[in-house]
Formats: structure tokens, C-alpha cells, sequence
């Protein structure tokens, strides 16, 4: 029976936003020295499946292989730029956000180096690399409780990210094996979980805000992007069972519905779940921080229009408890508003669809890496293959694959410094599709009578 995204909230995909695992209890000498015994010997969890099977999905105009291998170049080149002491250096901002930097100076020092080992981790690299060992020592002698509210989310997505790196043969039985954080992991990712609920300045999250003492910055309290990062870590921290008061997802659902625009021209395109059907629906995006003068942060992008869909659908799934209470779900007041704010949200992204410019930027922090990446969450927390007509995956990673640099790292100027490490570490998840890889409940039906994808 065919299941219908305007009836019934969406159940995600059998994996979303992957967060690995450190292992066993830490020892006092430091996070990553507990995996060495262990893991000495194992194999990775995919080691010799380099047919690209998980990209490659017949639909693509590139094949699985030439992922693979753009991803293990994408590796090696970010490896490489790891500090000898472990750090992937701080960030120079170019613009003020929330009392950041402007001057170029080195901000957030803890930042890029949680993205990097998040992102290195996603795409399978071993807790036992010394490499990777080295960073998380680092973050944990330096930085384990971070000042701002983007370093404890960047630190907190990192350590839950060590949750699936469990190490099984290709034989096992892994829909039996559960992510889990064990000993001072756990205490670390508890601990940072709460300092970042305690972060918020009202609703939601503004970087480099310290909590609700702060005062304002002008434009408001919260951004939707650094409150979409915040809710990913909190997110990664619900699913490994370190719970967030239903009242945080239900204040960011209603700070994250407020960004988008109040109206919008009506466009047809395919309907996500019944590529057969057409459907109507307004173009409204959102906004970095709606009502802005600046048009790039006060009007709707392509960015903060897939970050305020995967907000609503991460905030909507945990508050319907996975799917289990979506008849208590279907009774409240903004229950039709909240599933037409996703409708309408994919009608911008088809009216304003582009495979790599960040859709409506202008001229402030265009972030065009980041806009796939930002994309790739929400289609795959929907689990939509469709942006309207678009294979958003094929274009998109096409785009990708022509701008990879021969040593293997991307640089687009339309970022931070460190531009480098951070376009790099957000292609490699945006082509390993990390979003997909963690959340264990079931996709939507794919069509009038198919069953869902798994079983259920």
C-alpha cells in the first residue's frame, strides 16, 4: 500500500548520519588508546568491497568505482594535512556571525578538526590509525568541553560518529549489531550533549553564542544553521539513547518553520514518493536568519532551504518517538502546516535547482560544498532518490567528480579557511552519502503498491 508523505510523518531511511564508535571503556591515558588491543588484527567493516556497490545504483552517469576512488584520494589528501599534533588548525573567519571573527584570525580552533575526523571516520578510516587516534586525543586534551555552541555540536557529532565503526566480517549479521558508546566515550558524548542543549539562546542555536546569558546579537538569537548543526549532534546523541527534552525539538520546529518564506509561486513538479503522480505545491524557502537586510542571510537559499527540511523531519521524528505515536502526531494543530512546509520547501529546491552554485547566494559565504552536503542530509533523511525530475545524487556527484584536484582534495573559495579541509571533508560526505548511513528505521514506500524497502 502506497504510503503518503502528506498523511503520515516519513520514516527515514535504514541508516542516516552515521556516527562511529570508539570502542571499549578509555583508559586515563586518553580516548583513542582503548581501541589499539582491541582493534589490532580486524578488518574494516567494507575492506576489499571496492565495486562502489553502496553509490552505484544503476542510475548514476558514474560508476561505483570511480567514487571509491575519489573518496580514498579524498582520505589520503586529508590525512595528510593533519598537524603534528594532531589538529586540523582552527578557522579564519570572513564575515561576523554571532560575535565571530572578522579579522582573520584563527577561530574555533576545535572545529575543523571534529569535521575531519568525522568525515574520515564516515568513510570507514580506522579508529586504530594512529592518525585518527591522534586527533581525538587532541580534541580531548584540548577541547573536550568546547566554549561555543558550533564546537561542542562539531565535537559531539564527532565522538558519537565513532558509534558505527564496529568491526564484523562481511558474513555477519549486521542489522544485529546495535552502535553503542561505551565507558568515558559515553560520559564525554552525555556531557556534551547537555552543555549544548544548555547553549541555546531561545529557541535554537547562534554560532559562537555560549547560551541563553549571552546577550542577542542583532538580526536574533539563533541561526538556522547553526541550530541544524546542533540538532544533528543531539540527533546522533538520541540514537546511541542520550535522550534531549522533547521541548528543545519542539522549540527548533518552531524557530526552523518561522525561517521559511510565507508565500510562494505554485510549481508542479513529480511527486517524491510516486514519480508517476505530479503534485502542486508553493516554492518557499528558508533563510539563514529570515528578515535580514542582507539578502544572502535574511533571504531563502538553497542551503537553508535543505537545512530547515532536515530540521523539521529530524524534529518530527524524534518528537513522533520513530513513527510510533504518528496517530498522536496526525492530531496536532501544525501537523498539515509541518508536512506542508517539506512539499513546499522541494518545490523551491526544483524551482531554484542547481547541481553545484548554491542556489539565490549572492555574494556572502557562498558555500557551494556545503549546499550538497547540506542537500544530501535532507533528501536522505526523507529518502527521496527525486529533487522534482533531478537525480540529485548523479548531478551533484558528477559535479563533484570534475572538481576533485589530482592530489585529491577540493577547494572552492566560497568558504572558511581552512577552504581546503573543510570543501574536502564535506565532499567526501556529501559522496559516501554519511546521512544515510546511521539512522535505523525504515524508507519511504517507493511507489502505489510496493512494500516499504525494509519489509516493514
Amino acid at each position: 500500500m502506497r504510503t503518503h508523505l502528506y498523511t503520515t510523518p516519513l520514516l527515514f531511511v535504514l541508516a542516516l548520519f552515521g556516527f562511529l564508535l570508539f570502542g571499549a571503556a578509555l583508559p586515563t591515558g586518553g580516548p583513542a588508546q582503548a581501541e589499539e588491543s582491541k582493534d589490532e588484527g580486524e578488518k574494516g567493516e567494507e575492506e576489499g568491497d571496492d565495486d562502489g556497490g553502496e553509490f552505484y545504483e544503476d542510475e548514476t552517469s558514474f560508476s561505483g568505482k570511480e567514487v571509491t576512488k575519489a573518496i580514498d584520494k579524498g582520505v589520503s589528501w586529508l590525512l595528510k594535512k593533519q598537524g603534528r599534533n594532531g589538529s586540523w588548525g582552527g578557522t579564519k573567519g570572513n564575515a561576523t556571525y554571532g560575535g565571530g571573527a572578522s579579522s582573520g584570525r584563527e577561530d574555533n580552533p576545535a572545529g575543523p578538526t571534529a569535521l575531519a575526523l568525522y568525515a574520515l571516520l564516515k568513510c570507514k578510516q580506522p579508529l586504530k590509525d594512529p592518525r585518527i587516534r591522534n586527533g581525538f586525543d587532541w580534541l580531548h586534551k584540548n577541547h573536550k568541553k568546547p566554549d561555543s555552541s558550533y564546537e561542542v555540536s562539531a565535537v559531539l557529532l564527532a565522538v558519537c560518529a565513532t558509534a558505527d565503526n564496529t568491526k564484523m566480517s562481511k558474513s555477519a549479521d549486521k542489522a544485529k549489531v546495535k552502535p553503542k558508546l561505551d565507558g568515558r566515550y559515553r560520559s564525554w558524548a552525555t556531557s556534551l550533549a547537555k552543555d549544548l542543549a544548555d547553549m541555546r539562546t531561545a529557541r535554537g542555536w547562534r554560532y559562537n553564542h555560549q547560551g541563553q546569558k549571552e546577550s542577542a546579537e542583532a538580526g536574533g538569537p539563533e541561526d538556522l544553521s547553526s541550530t541544524q548543526l546542533a540538532l544533528l549532534a543531539l540527533f546522533a546523541a538520541e540514537r546511541l539513547g542520550i535522550k534531549t527534552p522533547a521541548k528543545v525539538w519542539e522549540d527548533a520546529l518552531s524557530f526552523s518553520l518561522e525561517q521559511q518564506e510565507a508565500d510562494g509561486p505554485d510549481v508542479t513538479y513529480q511527486d517524491p514518493v510516486d514519480p508517476k503522480q505530479q503534485r502542486t505545491a508553493q516554492a518557499r524557502g528558508f533563510a539563514y536568519i529570515k528578515g535580514r537586510p542582507e539578502h544572502d542571510e535574511g533571504g531563502a537559499t538553497g542551503g537553508m532551504t535543505a537545512c530547515g527540511i532536515a530540521n523539521i523531519e529530524m524534529c518530527r521524528y524524534v518528537l513522533t518517538d520513530a513513527g510510533r505515536k504518528r496517530e498522536q502526531w496526525n492530531k496536532r494543530d501544525d501537523a498539515e502546516k509541518v508536512q506542508k512546509s517539506i512539499f513546499d520547501g522541494l518545490a523551491w529546491l526544483e524551482k531554484n535547482w542547481s547541481p553545484f552554485n548554491n542556489p539565490a547566494k549572492r555574494s556572502m559565504n557562498i558555500y557551494h560544498v556545503y549546499w550538497l552536503y547540506a542537500l544530501e542530509r535532507a533528501m536522505d533523511l526523507l529518502s527521496l532518490r527525486l529533487v522534482g525530475s533531478h537525480n540529485w545524487y548523479n548531478e551533484m556527484g558528477q559535479e563533484l567528480l570534475n572538481r576533485q584536484n589530482p592530489d585529491g582534495h577540493w577547494k572552492t573559495g566560497s568558504t572558511h579557511e581552512p577552504g581546503d579541509t573543510l570543501d574536502t571533508s564535506f565532499a567526501l560526505l556529501f559522496l559516501k552519502r554519511a546521512t544515510k548511513g546511521s539512522i535505523p528505521f525504515g524508507s519511504v514506500t517507493g511507489g502505489s503498491e510496493d512494500p516499504p524497502s525494509d519489509n516493514r
